[in-house]
Order: C-alpha cells, then sequence, then structure tokens
C-alpha cells in the first residue's frame, strides 16, 4: 500500500508472456510496451495545488507583514559590504553563493554550506567530483565502485550508490540550475568550473526533489567581458594525458552578447590490470565540450544559454575479491590473491556513457523585484557491463549488462523580491519530467539467463515560496515551504531462460502517485556583521518507486516515500579582524521509511530488491576554520562528528531461506516465499537488524590543508598541502562483516605551482596519496558471492601547465 500521503493510480497488472529473443539477446515485445505518457487528472490536481499554494502564500505574507523595524537590513547591508571589502585580503577571496536563490556570501546564509571556488578546486587537484573527498565535512564523495560511472555522494551519514535509474537518489545534484535525475550522469569532470556548493541536509524548498540528506549545486563558470582564454595539459602517473581549454569572445553586438567555448580531453589507462585479458582497469578515456552564451545590454533583462556535450568510456571495476570459503575462490590466479591493484575477470568490465543537454537561464527586473526562469533539458545514454560475482568459475556468473538511454525536462519560474527591505521573499512553481528505457541482460550461471525490458515515465509538480522577515535589526525570521506532487508510470517485463527454453516471465504497468508539503523554519540573529548564530527546523522528502531488478512480480513495488524531520543549529564568525573564520554546526536528523535494499527471493536466485526498511536517527556537529596569518597564508582546518544508528530495523537482510523455524533475535512473523504468486515452500525471517552499521557514515572525518605565496619577481610561488582523514566505516551497510569496511586512513597531497604575472603562465607539480594508501571506495556482493572490493588509485603525480592570454 501506498505510504501517507500518496495513492495508488492502479493496481499492478501481472500477464503471463511468451515471445522468442531477437537476435538471440533481447526479447521481442509486445506493441503494448508503447505506451503513451499520460497525465491523469492532471487539470484537477493544478487547480488544486494553485489552491493551496494560494493559502500558503497568503499565510506567509500576512505573517511576514507584521510590524516590523524599518532599518533592520542596515547590519546586513553593512555586513554584505564589508565581507566585499575583506575579501580582498584573503587568497581564497569570500564565495558568493545562491543557496537562497540569492546571491549571497557563504557566511550570511543560515545553513551548513561548503563551497569551493576555482581556485580551491584547482589547488586541491581535482580531476572529478570525487577528488572533493574529504574536503568538506561529513561529505562522502567516492565511486560506487560495483559500476564504473556511479558515483557514491554521502552527506552526513546518507548515501546512496544504486547504479539503476528508478532509484532516485538521496543528494541531488544541480548543474547550472538543472536537476540532473539520473545518477550515473553526475559522475562529473571538474573543468572550467566556477564554483560548488555542498549544501548539508534537507534543501527541498528551494532546490526540489530528491535532496534528503543535502544537494551538491554546481555552477559552471560564465562567459567574461574581455576577450581571452586558457589552455592546459596535464601529464601524469598511470598514462594521464589531459588537455582543458577555454575561450572568451568578450563583449560584441555593441555590447550586448559574450560567448564562450570550453573543452576537456582526458585519457587515463588506468592504475588496475586484468590477468586475464592484460589490459589496464580502472582507465577512462572522456571528450566534453561546454559552451555558453550571456545576453545583457545594461537593460532589466539578462539571459544565459548554457549548452554541453560528454563522452566517456571507462574501463573498470578491478575487483579484489576475498576468500568466504567458496571452492571456487581456490581458482583464482594467485596474484590477485594478495595484490589489490590486479583482477581477474573473464572479460574487461567498461562503462560507456553519453551525455547532452543544457540550462537556459533568464532574469527580468520588474521594478520591485526579479522574475527568473530556468528551462533545463539532458539526455543520456550508457552501456554497462560487469562481473557481479567476483569468480571466473564457473562462467558465466552474475555476468550483468545494462542498456540505457533516458531524457529530461524541466522549468522552474520564481519571483524574486529585494532585499533591504522589512520583508522579503521568494516563491516558484517547478515542472520537471524524464522518461528512460532500459534492457537488462544477466547470465546469471552457465545454463540460466535472465532479460528484462524497464520504461518508466516521471512528472513532478512543485510550488514553493520563503519568506524573510526581520522585526528587530539583527534578527531574521524564516518560514518556507514547499508543496510537491511525483507520479510514476513504470513497465517491466521479463523473462527468464533456462537451458535455452523460457522457465517463466511476466509484464507488468504499474503506476503511482506521492505528494508532500516540506516545510522550513529559520530563525537567525546576526550580532555583528562578522558573527551570526542560527536555528533551523526542515523537512525532507523523496518520493517512493519501483524495482528494475525484480525478476518475479512480488519484488517489482512500488515502495514508499521515505523522510526526514531535520534540526540544526549553528554560528558562522569571522575574528580578529577576519584573522579567523570559525564556523560550527550541529544536527539530529531522524529518517524513517528508509528506502534501502535487501535480500529476497527471485524467479531463480536471490536479489538486491529496494523496499522500505527502517527509521534510523543520525546526529553530530561539524566545525570549519579558516586562519589567515598572512595575506600569502591560509591554513584551513575542519572536523566531524557522526553517530549514526538504526532506530527500527526488522527485516531479512541475508539472503538465506529456511523452513520458517524461529530464529535468533527474530523481531516478525515468517513470511512465505511466493514465485509468480505461488509458495514454494521457504520463509523470510525478518530479525533485528537494527544493530548493522550505516554505509558511508565515519563517526570522526576531518581535514588540514595549507596554502603559501611566494611573491617573486617573475610573478609567485605557490605551496598546496593537504590531509584528509576519516575513521573506519562501513561501505556497504547490509552487514558488519570486516570485508566491507574501509578502514581508517589519512590521505596526503601537495602541490608546488610556479606562476607568472596574474597567472599568465603556471607550471605545477603535483602529487596525492603521497603515503601510497591502499583505500577502498566500496564493496559489494550478490547473494552467496563473496565479498568484492573496490579500490580507490594509488600514489600518483603529474604536472600541469597552463597558459592564459
Amino acid at each position: 500500500m501506498p505510504g501517507a500521503g500518496g495513492k495508488m493510480g492502479s493496481l499492478p497488472q501481472h500477464h503471463p508472456v511468451s515471445w522468442t529473443d531477437k537476435a538471440g539477446c533481447e526479447p521481442a515485445f509486445p506493441p503494448r510496451w508503447r505506451v503513451r505518457e499520460r497525465i491523469d487528472a492532471a487539470i484537477m490536481w493544478e487547480d488544486m495545488m494553485t489552491t493551496r499554494l494560494f493559502l500558503l502564500s497568503t499565510a506567509m505574507v500576512a505573517l511576514g507583514t507584521a510590524p516590523t523595524a524599518a532599518h533592520a537590513q542596515t547590519g546586513e547591508t553593512a555586513a554584505a559590504e564589508e565581507v566585499a571589502t575583506g575579501a580582498e585580503d584573503n587568497s581564497y577571496g569570500d564565495i558568493v553563493v545562491t543557496a537562497q536563490r540569492r546571491s549571497e556570501s557563504v557566511q550570511n546564509v543560515p545553513i551548513a554550506i561548503s563551497a569551493f571556488n576555482a581556485e580551491m578546486v584547482e589547488a586541491s587537484g581535482s580531476t572529478n567530483i570525487t577528488s572533493l573527498n574529504g574536503l568538506a565535512p561529513n561529505v562522502v564523495l567516492q565511486t560506487q565502485g560495483l559500476v564504473a560511472n556511479v558515483p557514491m555522494i554521502s552527506i552526513r551519514g546518507m548515501s546512496t550508490a544504486d547504479p539503476d535509474p528508478n532509484a532516485d537518489p538521496k543528494v541531488s545534484t544541480i548543474i547550472d540550475g538543472v536537476y540532473i535525475p539520473f545518477v550515473s550522469s553526475t559522475m562529473l569532470d571538474l573543468f572550467d568550473v566556477e564554483r560548488i556548493e555542498v549544501l548539508k541536509g534537507p534543501q527541498g524548498v528551494l532546490f526540489g526533489k530528491n535532496n534528503l540528506a543535502g544537494t551538491i549545486n554546481v555552477i559552471t563558470a560564465r562567459p567574461t567581458d574581455d576577450f581571452g582564454g586558457e589552455a592546459r595539459v596535464s601529464l601524469g602517473s598511470y598514462g594521464l594525458k589531459q588537455f582543458r581549454g577555454k575561450l572568451n569572445s568578450g563583449r560584441f553586438a555593441d555590447g550586448a552578447l559574450a560567448a564562450k567555448i570550453s573543452v576537456n580531453f582526458r585519457d587515463y589507462d588506468g592504475y588496475s590490470r586484468n590477468v586475464i585479458t592484460g589490459n589496464r582497469l580502472n582507465g577512462a578515456n572522456v571528450k566534453a565540450v561546454r559552451g555558453a552564451l550571456n545576453y545583457d545590454h545594461g537593460g532589466p533583462f539578462d539571459s544565459t544559454l548554457v549548452v554541453d556535450w560528454l563522452k566517456q568510456k571507462t574501463t573498470g571495476p578491478a575487483p579484489h575479491v576475498l576468500d568466504n570459503g567458496d571452492p571456487n575462490w581456490d581458482l583464482l590466479p594467485d596474484a590477485v590473491k594478495t595484490d589489490v591493484r590486479k583482477a581477474a575477470v573473464l572479460f574487461d568490465p567498461y562503462a560507456n556513457t553519453e551525455s547532452y543537454g543544457g540550462s537556459w537561464s533568464s532574469n527580468l527586473d520588474v521594478g520591485w523585484g526579479t522574475i527568473s526562469s530556468v528551462l533545463g533539458y539532458r539526455h543520456l545514454t550508457y552501456i554497462t557491463r560487469g562481473d557481479f560475482d567476483g569468480l571466473i568459475n564457473p562462467a558465466p556468473q552474475l555476468d550483468v549488462t545494462r542498456d540505457f538511454s533516458g531524457e529530461s525536462k524541466s522549468a522552474e519560474l520564481r519571483y524574486v523580491s529585494p532585499a533591504g527591505e522589512p520583508v522579503d521573499f521568494v516563491v516558484g512553481l517547478y515542472y520537471q519530467a524524464d522518461k528512460w528505457r532500459q534492457f537488462n541482460t544477466v547470465l546469471a550461471t552457465p545454463t540460466t539467463t535472465t532479460l528484462a525490458q524497464l520504461h518508466q515515465d516521471t512528472q513532478s509538480y512543485a510550488m514553493f515560496a520563503l519568506v524573510n522577515a526581520h522585526p528587530v535589526e539583527g534578527l531574521t525570521l524564516s518560514l518556507g515551504g514547499r508543496y510537491s506532487h511525483d507520479r510514476k508510470k513504470y513497465d517491466i517485463a521479463s523473462q527468464v531462460f533456462v537451458n535455452g527454453n523460457q522457465a517463466s516471465s511476466f509484464t507488468s504497468s504499474l503506476k503511482a502517485s506521492w505528494a508532500e508539503f516540506t516545510p522550513r523554519l529559520t530563525a537567525e540573529y546576526r550580532f555583528s556583521p562578522a558573527a551570526m548564530v542560527y536555528a533551523n527546523y526542515s523537512q525532507g522528502y523523496k518520493s517512493g518507486g519501483f524495482n528494475s531488478r525484480g525478476t518475479i512480480p512480488e519484488n517489482i513495488g512500488p515502495y514508499n516515500p521515505e523522510r526526514v524531520n531535520a534540526f540544526e543549529i549553528g554560528a558562522k564568525t569571522d575574528l580578529f579582524d577576519r584573522l579567523l573564520r570559525f564556523n560550527v554546526s550541529g544536527f539530529i536528523n531522524k529518517y524513517r521509511d528508509l528506502q534501502s535494499s535487501v535480500t529476497k527471493m527471485g524467479a531463480v536466485r536471490a536479489e538486491n530488491i529496494t523496499t522500505n526498511i527502517a527509521a534510523a536517527k543520525i546526529s553530530g556537529f561539524e566545525i570549519e576554520t579558516l586562519l589567515r596569518p598572512a595575506a600569502n597564508f591560509t591554513i584551513g582546518a575542519n572536523l566531524a562528528y557522526l553517530h549514526a544508528r538504526y532506530t527500527d530495523f526488522c527485516a531479512d537482510t541475508n539472503g538465506v531461506f529456511t523452513n520458517g523455524a524461529p530464529e535468533p533475535g527474530q523481531c516478525g512473523p515468517a513470511v512465505p516465499i511466493l514465485i509468480n504468486g505461488v509458495p514454494n515452500g521457504t520463509f523470510a525471517v525478518p530479525t533485528d537488524s537494527s544493530g548493522l552499521d550505516l554505509a558511508n557514515a565515519p563517526k570522526w572525518s576531518g581535514s588540514l590543508s595549507v596554502d603559501y605565496t611566494i611573491p617573486m619577481a617573475f610573478g609567485e610561488i605557490k605551496l598546496h598541502s593537504d590531509a584528509r582523514y576519516s575513521s573506519r566505516f562501513n561501505t556497504w551497510g547490509r552487514s558488519n562483516l570486516d570485508g566491507y569496511y574501509r578502514d581508517e586512513v589519512v590521505l596526503l597531497n601537495a602541490s608546488i605551482a610556479v606562476a607568472g604575472q596574474d597567472d599568465k603562465w603556471k607550471v605545477t607539480l603535483y602529487g596525492t596519496n603521497l603515503t601510497d594508501q591502499e583505500v577502498i571506495s566500496g564493496a559489494t556482493n550478490a547473494g552467496a558471492t563473496p565479498i568484492s572490493q573496490f579500490y580507490q588509485p594509488p600514489r600518483e603525480f603529474g604536472v600541469d601547465l597552463s597558459f592564459k592570454f
């Protein structure tokens, strides 16, 4: 049954099917699969949404227009001016963010944000989004492991890394104002980026869907007013060759237009080797182009169009397989049993990805406020093939191929009132739709093959508002909310073949919808332009969905939404005449109806199926500091603590099905296993699993970075080093076996750059993982197969040469 606030559009319809393979691999699906997109009861729903938004907006404005002190904004304006002035003495500058849909200093936003500008990204030696791992407190950015083009992003102990497209993320990714719905297109190469904002906690009011834990907001660089460009060439370990370039046209067409184009070409052989084929693994070949056109003639209207294209070929992963007592493990080559940089796979796993799209943002100053619109489009195709059991005998076994194509469209319209008034506010409308199809081929055993065709259409509508009232000088009270409506239509056809003969099959055509109101309440008090405290309460919501890995109707779903109540307090300060920046925040997040995977019986084997499994409570604190002992000397230090635990988790997680006899820790009745509606005589026995560790939730983490610039007659020498620490943590979350844990580690990185005046030229030498630590990014297993671990790169060195004109 759907969860609270949700409703089922129709009951599942399951049908046996009989058809033949086409070209021996893909089933020829019946015409009923070509289903037209339908919008059921759209007019009625929109009327309801309009009424609710009107009532909500009226209430907010009524609250905000209570008697106020007209001079409340004076302090904030002065603070902004002082921050902007003081930023000149900071080698990194004061980062301006748009976390509240206004441009303001990161120090003026009453939520926890870690922000990285272009200089910080470059100094860290970042190649893609995972290169920033460890720099933001309580944020884990690394690869998922099992599928090469899927990142794993965790914020404050809540993560998701499911490679399938119908598994919505718990951390949303926004690029140039456009939500990215497919997790496989968020493995971002960081080139020509203006800034990256990591917003912690639910951000649903202003940033839309699927940000239960937080949001990664990426803003690419815009065209400049002056003609110029840059060329960068990088050479590094394991065959790294990279070229990045950009060209700005400057203003033309009577100053109304400015254009820009940037390119990124990266080739990387990889740091692992497949001893079966002799080829390198964990390598990548990337080609990317981005163009931007800005219109601004100095009047009330401006508009920017950004388009991009990316093609990436990735080899890997390279699983390091642990001994679980399976005699087939003994058949692996001896070299791969002890060397984590070597793997034995009968073929070279790969992920080939192509993506293109863009955003079109426009702003119109209407005299008392600004109307803004953001239109977005994304298209993604990929094909991946991987070996999910880690063994070479029997063969094939869990050889999985996914062939995906999808697109997304979005539109947002919002009004932002002027700042500096007793009451200011943001109101808006949002629409997003995506549709995709995927073909799955699983060579489960030498005699068994499963085939599936999946198709999903999603539509989301929302109305949102945030009102800020300033009743007395220094005090800001904020009230916001978002009403969201999500509708999904899901079609699946599945076949199982044994020895070439169809053993079972079914089709389902399902649809479900969910609606939720998520509020946000904030109180902020500014003691001075350099010090503020805040308290924040917000709710987060992620819609329900369907399973793509099910081979029987009982495993398809739908599952229900998951929700969080989030509490945060914090302080942001610039002390001793901006000598020290000291920010601290504490939080408690209470999750319910968590969506995660458990093991259920399928048509021929156990399957990892997403369902609502648990409730959890995660609390902790974060400290971010920046010390500037001199204008050319900066020391940054971050510290984070997490206490993450399940408060309720009653499920069968081990995938071992029995005769239903009582088991230690049993917390519910044994559930009979149904195959196509027929009991097979075995039972799933739920046990208390609240003692499991949450995945990707290190208890302690932190970083220390040092940047020092030495002025020279020709320019300057820049020195950078950083250390990134995390305590031991579970990367899987469904078992506490040692093999799933990433050990406690400190990773050291450093660079030295020699640059000319104004960085017209620069030569940078860098090194990462200088102590050559062996660190896993993730670990998985499938049913009774051994644990497969996936390792991050070893020590690497490189040189980067750049020229500006």
